[in-house]
């Protein structure tokens, strides 16, 4: 007997050459055409399954496992970058792509549905579902992954996508996704077919965005912003593991780093130093502070860097942040931002008290907790997220320019980004742990 949600037959066919045209659509491969056919032999697929229950079930499976070949392949790094601190990242990495792909699975449900019992051709249909799709993994709350939307594969060639500062990315997503429908119908009908009608539609339909764009690339005007320096030590991963030592090693490497770059370009007016540059805070090092004071004074710099933040209440509670400190050139913390999207799991556990997260860690190393295969429980909750949420975005200046800071995977997240905009900030700084 078959099994029910393995792939049979012509579902290891079309399907599968989507999905690999999908992954050739992004980093690292980021390929041009790919994202305009991709998904024209998953449509083709898609017709082909008739409107009872075995097509519904066969257009389920092959577009689950279309998405896993497609965000398993490219998210592979959620397990290999964060391992350091937990083997949990690879029950976070089999999530991630289980939930993304039964999104998928969902929106190619609704099109085959449709298509099959309304007539409604892919062009129409396509660009809904996969967008809405998009958007709703978009909006999870703590499990909100907004990663690799289809209008995020053009990103290689921002001259084409000009018109993203009208429709954002989704407009970009329904663009690409109504091509692909087109593209499909036009095959599935014959070629030879309307050929001229059909061709002169596709025309019109690339020339229309992609002219208005390069008026727009060529329209825009830009401005020196302020000379950066941006140090990132190249300091491994078990060692940041260890507090004390990475603190150390951190301190001499940043000095050595950036006192050298500093002495190669003397008109630095902003030093950017990566996420948890002092992974940990600055009342637990208290050398530090003076430290990067001095350094900002003496250059004549103002600096941006990762650390812990601990805010303690009035009450004996506390919360602790990812964090970026800036220090202005006289080496007084002039703002902080603390992050608002945090890593599943390793930052905070999704839809789980933050307070209950920490009693538990308090309670296993209290009575020593052990288990079977995983040992001291205390080491495998080291990094189970009980960190604080960010609420306040500021934009930071140096010189006449504004800028507002990112952590991390928080590039994703284009709301962070758009009301940075809005508050006035004409550049961005994207910290990162790993880079």
């Amino acid at each position: 007997m078959r099994h029910p949600i393995l792939p049979r037959g012509k579902e290891l066919g079309l399907p599968v050459v989507s999905g690999i045209l999908l992954t050739l659509s992004f980093p690292p491969f980021h390929l041009l055409v790919p994202p305009f056919v991709a998904l024209v032999p998953y449509l083709v697929f898609l017709h082909s399954c008739p409107s009872d229950r075995t097509g519904a079930a066969s257009v389920w499976r092959a577009t689950f496992w279309m998405g896993l070949l497609f965000y398993g392949t490219l998210l592979y790094w959620l397990f290999t970058a964060l391992v350091f601190y937990t083997w949990l990242s690879l029950l976070g990495y089999l999530i991630t792509i289980v939930v993304m792909s039964a999104f998928l699975a969902a929106a190619g449900r609704a099109v085959h549905l449709l298509h099959v019992r309304r007539a409604i051709p892919f062009w129409v249909s396509l660009p809904v579902f996969w967008t809405t799709a998009e958007w709703l993994r978009a909006h999870l709350g703590d499990i909100a992954f907004p990663w690799l939307g289809l209008g995020h594969s053009l990103t290689g060639f921002p001259v084409l996508v000009g018109f993203a500062d009208l429709s954002g990315a989704r407009g970009v997503t329904v663009w690409l996704a109504g091509i692909n429908g087109l593209l499909a119908r036009w095959w599935l009908e014959g070629l030879r077919r309307r050929w001229l009608l059909r061709a002169t539609v596709l025309a019109l339909l690339f020339a229309l965005p992609v002219g208005y764009s390069l008026i727009r690339w060529r329209s825009l005007s830009t401005r020196p912003a302020a000379r950066v320096l941006v140090v990132q030590p190249n300091i491994p991963e078990d060692l940041k593991l260890e507090r004390e030592a990475a603190v150390d090693s951190s301190r001499r490497a940043l000095a050595q780093l950036t006192g050298s770059g500093l002495a190669r370009s003397p008109d630095v007016e902003l030093v950017v130093w990566p996420e948890t540059a002092l992974p940990t805070s600055l009342e637990w090092a208290p050398d530090w502070g003076p430290w990067v004071a001095a350094l900002a004074r003496s250059n004549n710099v103002t600096l941006l860097f990762g650390l812990l933040d601990v805010v303690r209440y009035a009450d004996g509670g506390y919360d602790y942040f990812n964090a970026a400190l800036f220090v202005d050139t006289e080496g007084s913390p002039a703002s902080i931002y603390r992050k608002h999207y945090l890593v599943p799991i390793i930052e905070r556990v999704p839809f789980v008290p933050v307070g209950w997260v920490r009693s538990l860690r308090s309670r296993a190393i209290r009575e020593r907790w052990r288990l079977p295969l995983v040992g001291n429980v205390n080491a495998f909750l080291r990094y189970f997220g009980g960190f604080g949420r960010g609420a306040e975005e500021p934009v930071l200046r140096v010189n006449d320019a504004g800028f507002g800071v990112l952590i991390c995977y928080e590039s994703i997240f284009p709301a962070l980004s758009r009301t940075y905009r809005r508050e006035g900030a004409d550049f961005l700084v994207n910290i990162t742990n790993d880079a």
